[in-house]
């Protein structure tokens, strides 16, 4: 992973075999990030992706295989006990050009993932709602 920090925020590149959710929230814990938005792009392989089934309570895991373009990821950092988490939604797409989408569990970097992170001063936690089933913003 390489940093440059600017006026609003964060560059982060994220290098080839690195997981994009564990690297980018180890990123969060080092700099001491609480809250925020992430955004990037890039080369990444076997993303996988969810679905929340409101009726059942659980994501419904897709796992899209091979190496993919990352179109585009967008997410927020919050709080879950006391820790920071990210909560993404992506879409990916392959050689034949056919999108997927959903929120964003993990995947390997292939080739690049460039990310941009704006820290915020406001901390939001996230809790559990009864009627999802989701840890949902405090606010």
């Amino acid at each position: 992973m390489k940093v440059k920090k600017h006026s609003g925020g964060y560059l982060v590149r994220l290098e080839r075999g690195e997981e994009v959710t564990e690297t980018l929230t180890g990123f969060l814990k080092k700099y001491d990030i609480q809250s925020g938005t992430v955004s990037g792009i890039g080369g990444i392989a076997d993303a996988d992706l969810g679905f929340y089934d409101l009726p059942s309570k659980t994501y419904l895991h897709k796992t899209i295989p091979g190496n993919l373009e990352l179109i585009i990821y967008s997410g927020n950092i919050t709080l879950v006990d006391g820790e920071p988490f990210i909560h993404a939604h992506a879409v990916v797409s392959g050689k034949d050009y056919k999108a997927y989408a959903g929120h964003f569990f993990n995947a390997e970097v292939a080739i690049t993932g460039e990310f941009t992170i704006q820290p915020s001063d406001w901390v939001v936690h996230r809790r559990l709602d009864e009627v999802t089933g989701l840890k949902l913003m405090g606010i």
